[in-house]
């Protein structure tokens, strides 16, 4: 048995060795950006995640949370798969290993849903989404999982022009449907954008998936789906939407890093990026988190922001692809405690048994009560 550093008992299944071999550094894997081939400029950031962009006034610096630990059983996880596009290319070992670790402590540590960021695999090739299915079907009839789809999840290696993606032959519409708390689809028999239904440490929730880079007509469904749904707290799953200087994707600011928005592919159809997002969605709802992927640079961010209910969105960025073999196996844990407040972040690797603890990985914050 393997002890999380902060304080769970977990269990790890054996795997494979697929494409395996775990790296040199064991125990606490050092926090330091990698890099990236696609990122040259990498950003080396120790910021709190309590600051607030100066010059962003919907931002709002959450309350802090106190950060006892919680026994398992006592308290409720959320899992967030980030990027998982390498592992299916080339580490496929390292994708079971993550989601055999989540099927063995799912009980232990009442794990209630696992939320993929996109970016399933890395080519939209065969034998790429046999992996990524493989891998997910470890979950099956064990835990609920939602998915979005990435860029690279398209057609074209990443560019996804004509919005044509696999995702629905290789986790169908019927599959979908069968998951407990899936509440409907913006197309019938589509997966690219789901809403979900779920209770889960004592609060009502409403989980709203959307495609990469949403259309208009997508983001007016869903803004629907909420006015359904005003009572519940609102998590919004989409792969693009905050960057890592823990601002939101916004193509209209010429000032910021701006390296790999949404509106930088040639997509077909509308477009919108984290800012439209928050302005024609996130803000209107009752959102306390959102969840998103795909930014290089560190792979992480943070950013508190009011909405127009009076309650703050946690804003969440988490990808660890740029790390060595794919991303080291790390997944995102969301620890909801027993109090209905407090949330504690952790980074966690089952590959390594390791945890990044540097302050961008690591941190707490309240629910509005």
């Amino acid at each position: 048995m393997a002890r999380l550093a902060y304080g769970l008992i977990l269990v790890c299944s054996a795997c494979d060795g697929d494409h395996l071999a775990p790296s040199a550094d064991r125990g606490d894997s050092s926090d330091r950006d990698r890099g990236s081939p696609d990122d040259p400029d990498p950003v080396d950031s120790e910021r709190a995640p309590d600051s607030c962009p100066d010059d962003d006034p919907d931002c709002d610096p959450p309350e802090m949370a106190e950060d006892p630990p919680a026994l398992p059983g006592t308290g409720t996880l959320f899992v967030v798969l980030p990027d998982t596009q390498l592992y299916a290319r080339d580490y496929p070992g390292i994708f079971r290993r993550q989601t055999e670790w989540i099927a063995d402590n799912a009980a232990a540590l009442n794990i209630q849903r696992v939320f993929h960021l996109g970016d399933i695999v890395n080519d939209d090739t065969v034998g790429e989404w046999q992996q990524a299915r493989d891998a997910m079907a470890k979950l099956d009839g064990v835990v609920p999982y939602i998915l979005v789809p990435g860029n690279h999840d398209y057609q074209h290696w990443g560019w996804s022009m004509n919005r044509v993606t696999s995702l629905n032959s290789w986790f169908t519409a019927d599959e979908q449907r069968a998951m407990p708390g899936f509440a409907g689809a913006y197309q019938p028999g589509r997966g690219e954008n789901t809403y979900h239904l779920f209770s889960a440490a004592g609060h009502d929730w409403i989980a709203v998936a959307l495609e990469w880079g949403p259309r208009d007509e997508v983001i007016a469904w869903a803004d629907a789906v909420m006015h359904e749904h005003d009572d519940r707290l609102g998590i919004l799953v989409t792969h693009a939407y905050l960057n890592h200087d823990d601002r939101r994707y916004d193509h209209t600011d010429t000032v910021h890093d701006q390296r790999h928005n949404p509106h930088q592919y040639d997509l077909a159809g509308s477009v919108n990026d984290g800012e439209q997002l928050w302005l024609k969605l996130v803000r209107r709802h009752r959102f306390v988190m959102t969840l998103s992927g795909h930014v290089l640079g560190d792979g992480a961010g943070y950013l508190a922001s009011r909405t127009d209910l009076g309650n703050t969105c946690h804003q969440m960025l988490s990808n660890y692809q740029m790390r060595a073999q794919g991303g080291e196996g790390y997944l995102r844990l969301l620890e909801l405690h027993p109090d209905g407040r407090t949330v504690s972040v952790r980074t966690y690797s089952p590959l390594l048994d390791a945890a990044l603890t540097s302050p961008e990985h690591r941190f707490s914050f309240a629910l509005d009560p």
